[in-house]
């Protein structure tokens, strides 16, 4: 389960895809910034497929788990997934 803990690091992944939660921003009012979450479907080339916008890191979880929770659950910092940023195994 994605969780606050661990959403940058961890995704979800089937023999195709994988799916993760990113962060984004956009202007708002007065020169303002509005952090975004992005609920994010890409294949192992990295190419998207699809992309949800959120105005919360708990509505982009909600999203996520509820949705994609079937998938295999994948902690980048265990070093054994081989796959997310060019494999690099979470900073």
């Amino acid at each position: 389960m994605i969780t606050n803990e661990n959403w940058t690091y961890c995704h979800f992944k089937n023999l195709k895809l994988k799916a993760f939660i990113s962060l984004g921003a956009e202007p708002s009012d007065e020169n303002e910034i509005q952090e975004l979450f992005f609920v994010t479907v890409t294949d192992f080339d990295d190419k998207e497929l699809f992309q949800s916008e959120h105005y919360s890191l708990e509505e982009a979880m909600d999203a996520l788990n509820s949705r994609y929770d079937s998938w295999e659950f994948v902690d980048a910092t265990n070093g054994q997934s081989g796959d997310g940023c060019s494999s690099c195994s979470a900073h």
